[in-house]
């Protein structure tokens, strides 16, 4: 038994200013206030030294990290944002991939599951954000294709269980039929890349569109010319803040290229803290120094503005850990919601609620200790300390 004393517990909650969360083997005890549970004698205490201790972070759209593509080398790119603080983590298929590249990933994904001790237990299933998108919103357009019955039932023949989310956009021809046969999987379907009409998108709720794919980021703009002039018109975003059932995914990155500051606000204030997701949509170059990466650099490097330019919006560098806070920054939210929208709304739109994305009597150990600005300080994946950061 290990017992974590003197911590600001953070739960869906609220806070718990003097908390503690006790674990074994790998499964989180109790959680709860300091005075309600006293630790046995033969417990092994854990100081969190006035530390938040919260549950790890929940990353349903990142497609690489540390100088690997999430799916050419998905054990080291689960590796690498272990140390961020990520503890379930879906590596992410774009719409650049040819058929061949697809199934390889696919295989390559599934074997690095199975790898215990390279914690491949990390990995909690597969975004697939692609192929079927619009071809007008995709920064490479070529590798985008038509919806193809023959691939997609291969897909999900070789990994329909796994995959967990899949981005696609509704208008396309095909894509009704598509949707029936993937929903069989449970998968959550994301809509993005795409200019659907409105009332498109809320009739594929029943099918289980259940994602805004990086809300205001290749989503289309307002039908224009309106149907009567001098009115706005309904697109894909407005769309996704409008349905209940419709969690939308943010990027928070520091200067809002991704997501304009007022923006992340306004998303939130529609939507509530409980149907919105942070996502850090991060490319391979992510903690990497040389800048020859063609993504959002700005995060990690320092350019001049007209180098900026051309590495806006092709996904970003973010890590959890930074995106989480630009939102804090951003929109001031506290840590109880900051961590709803990092970790268990995510979870629960994959379904592994059950098992991450709380810190709750049963769930998997998977949590971290960090400070006021989300600096990440301590990583326990299954209750195993992973990582720890040298201040």
């Amino acid at each position: 038994m290990k017992v974590i004393v003197n911590a600001k517990v953070v739960t869906p909650h609220g806070l718990i200013d003097e908390g503690v969360v006790w674990f074994d083997q790998g499964r989180i005890v109790a959680c709860g206030e300091a005075r309600d549970l006293t630790p046995s004698a033969d417990a092994e205490l854990i100081d969190a030294e006035g530390l938040y201790v919260a549950p790890g972070f929940v990353d349903i759209h990142c497609h690489g990290g540390g100088g690997h593509w999430s799916f050419e080398n998905p054990a080291a790119f689960a590796r690498f944002h272990l140390n961020y603080g990520t503890t379930s983590i879906l590596p992410t298929f774009s719409y650049n991939e040819s058929e061949e590249q697809i199934a390889e990933g696919l295989r390559r994904i599934l074997q690095a599951q199975l790898d215990i001790k390279a914690y491949g237990r990390s990995i909690a299933g597969i975004h697939m954000e692609g192929p079927y998108i619009n071809p007008k919103y995709g920064a490479i357009t070529s590798p985008i294709r038509p919806v193809n019955p023959a691939e997609y039932r291969e897909i999900l023949e070789m990994a329909g269980e796994q995959i967990k989310v899949w981005t696609l956009a509704p208008e396309l021809e095909g894509q009704r039929q598509f949707m029936e046969e993937a929903s069989r999987y449970g998968i959550a379907f994301s809509v993005g890349h795409s200019e659907a009409a409105a009332e498109t998108v809320l009739d594929c709720v029943p099918y289980g569109l259940r994602i805004g794919c990086h809300c205001t980021n290749a989503s289309g703009t307002t039908p224009s010319p309106s149907r009567y002039a001098g009115t706005r018109e309904v697109g894909v975003d407005e769309a996704v803040l409008l349905s209940d059932e419709i969690y939308a995914e943010v990027i928070p990155d520091s200067e809002g290229r991704h997501v304009r500051p007022l923006m992340l606000k306004f998303i939130l204030k529609a939507k509530g803290a409980d149907k919105v997701i942070i996502i850090t949509d991060a490319m391979d170059g992510t903690g990497i120094s040389d800048a020859s990466v063609d993504v959002n650099l700005i995060e990690k490097t320092e350019f001049s503005p007209a180098q900026a330019a051309d590495y806006m919006l092709g996904g970003s560098l973010l890590t959890m850990d930074r995106a989480v806070y630009n939102m804090k920054r951003h929109t001031g939210v506290g840590m109880a919601d900051l961590f709803k929208m990092a970790s268990l709304n995510p979870a629960k739109v994959i379904g592994i609620d059950h098992e991450a994305g709380s810190l709750e009597k049963g769930k998997r150990a998977n949590l971290i200790f960090v400070t006021e600005d989300i600096q990440v300080r301590k990583v326990f994946l299954d209750g195993e300390l992973v990582h720890v950061h040298n201040q």
